[in-house]
C-alpha cells in the first residue's frame, strides 16, 4: 500500500525547503519526492494525507538512551524493565524519535526489546542496542555492566556482548554521575583496554588535544547536556546525590565543547541521556527531552539545521545506517515526521509533532 503526503515543505537535512512537496512512499521505501500534486496511477491504491501548513522532516534519532527502570539498581525484576521499555516506545514515537541508540540496560534488555520491535511484535522506534556496558569491577554503572579488570577481561566482556546480540559496545571509561561513589570523568578502564577503537565519545568535556584526537580518528561527539543541566537544577531528594556532584560550571565545558567539535569539524550527534522510568517522570523524559537538547545546542553556537543534523542525517552516519534513514531520499525508509511549525526557523516546533511515520507506517497520529 503507498501512502502520499501532499501539500507540506519538505525539509531536507541539508536545510533546503521545499514549498508545496509532496513524498510518496509505501512500507519498503521513499518513493518519489516532488512540487505539487503527484501523478498516481491508481489512486485507489494510494492513500492521501493532507499536510497542509506543516513542515515534513526526517524522523528524528536519539544517540544516547537508557532504556529501562532503575538500572542502578539491584533489585529490579525483569518483567518490569519490559513494562517501562513498553511504555517509553511510545513516548518516543510521540515525540517524532524514529531510531534510537540504548546504551547499556540491566541483563540485555533493550535486545531483546530490539527483538520484539525488528519482527514486529511490539511497535516503537528502530533501536541499536548495547545490551549491559563494560566497566572496572564496581565502577560506574556496575550494576548493569558487565566488570572487567585487565584487557584480557575486556575482551571477554566484549565476547559475551557480541554473543548477547549488542549492535554496539559501551565503555565505561571515566566515573559517572548516577553510580554512588563514582567520581564523574575520572579514568576508569585503561587506555589499553580501549584500543579496539572508539566510535563516539559521550558526557565527558573535551580540550584542544582530545578534539584534535577525535578528529585524527574520525570520532563523534554525544554531547548530554540536558541530564546534566537537569541534575543541576533538580529540586528532588532522590537526585541529591548527583546533585551534590555537579557543578554549574560543567555547562559551560559543555558549551566550550560543542565549539571545539565546530572548530574542528567534529560530527554532533544528537543525544539525551534520558533515563528510564516507570512512568516517564525521571530525570530527564524519554522523547520529550530531545527537543530541549537541540535547544540547547542552538544556545551553544549551532545553527538550527545543525542541530537538527545532530538529530538527523549525522546521527544516521554514526550509527552506519546512513543508508536507511535520516535524510529525505528516494530509496530510503520512510521514516519521517510531520511537524505544525517551522523548525529550520525555530527549533521548538519540533514539541509540535503532528505524525510521526516509520517504515512507511504511521505510528502516532496526533
Amino acid at each position: 500500500m503507498k501512502t502520499a503526503l501532499i501539500h507540506v515543505r519538505l525539509l531536507r537535512e541539508t536545510g533546503e525547503v521545499t514549498e508545496n512537496g509532496y513524498i510518496l512512499f509505501d512500507e519498503k521505501e521513499i518513493l518519489k519526492l516532488g512540487t505539487g500534486e503527484p501523478v498516481l496511477e491508481h489512486t485507489g491504491e494510494t492513500t492521501i494525507i493532507d499536510g497542509e501548513g506543516k513542515t515534513l522532516m526526517p524522523g528524528l534519532i536519539d544517540c544516547h538512551v537508557h532504556l529501562g527502570y532503575r538500572n542502578m539498581s539491584t533489585d529490579v525484576p525483569e518483567i518490569e524493565q519490559g513494562i517501562a521499555m513498553t511504555m517509553q516506545m511510545k513516548e518516543f514515537l510521540k515525540h517524532g524519535i524514529t531510531t534510537i541508540r540504548s546504551m547499556a540496560t540491566k541483563d540485555n534488555c533493550d535486545i531483546k526489546i530490539r527483538n520484539l520491535v525488528a519482527t514486529g511484535y511490539l511497535t516503537g522506534p528502530r533501536i541499536v542496542a548495547s545490551g549491559q556496558g563494560i566497566c572496572i569491577t564496581g565502577g560506574h554503572g556496575w550494576p548493569m555492566n558487565y566488570e572487567c579488570d585487565t584487557p584480557d577481561e575486556a575482551k571477554k566482556a566484549a565476547r559475551k556482548a557480541i554473543y548477547a546480540g549488542a549492535d554496539v559496545l559501551k565503555m565505561f571509561a571515566t566515573g559517572g554521575m548516577a553510580t554512588k561513589g563514582s567520581i564523574p570523568n575520572a579514568p576508569q578502564l585503561s587506555e589499553e583496554q580501549m584500543q579496539a577503537g572508539v566510535r563516539s565519545i559521550e558526557h565527558v568535556p573535551l580540550d584542544e588535544e582530545t578534539a584534535k584526537m577525535m578528529k585524527a580518528h574520525g570520532c563523534y561527539y554525544c554531547p548530554t547536556i540536558v541530564t546534566r543541566y537537569n541534575i543541576i537544577h533538580s529540586t528532588e531528594p532522590e537526585y541529591e546525590y548527583m546533585r551534590k556532584k555537579a557543578n554549574p560550571q560543567d555547562l559551560e565545558k559543555k558549551k566550550k565543547a560543542l565549539q571545539l567539535c565546530l572548530k574542528y569539524n567534529i560530527p554532533i550527534c544528537a543525544s539525551t541521556d534520558a533515563l528510564g522510568s516507570l512512568k516517564n517522570n525521571g530525570l530527564t523524559k524519554m522523547g520529550e527531552s530531545l527537543a530541549t537538547e537541540l535547544a540547547i545546542y542552538h544556545e551553544y553556537g549551532l545553527t538550527n539545521i545543525q542541530a537538527i543534523q545532530s538529530a538527523t542525517s549525522t546521527a544516521a552516519k554514526m550509527l552506519r545506517l546512513e543508508r536507511e534513514t535520516g535524510s529525505l531520499k528516494e530509496g530510503l525508509k520512510a521514516d519521517l515526521i510531520l511537524v505544525d511549525g517551522k523548525p529550520d526557523e525555530n527549533l521548538n516546533d519540533l514539541r509540535n509533532i503532528s505524525m510521526t511515520i516509520k517504515g512507511g507506517n504511521v505510528l502516532y497520529n496526533a
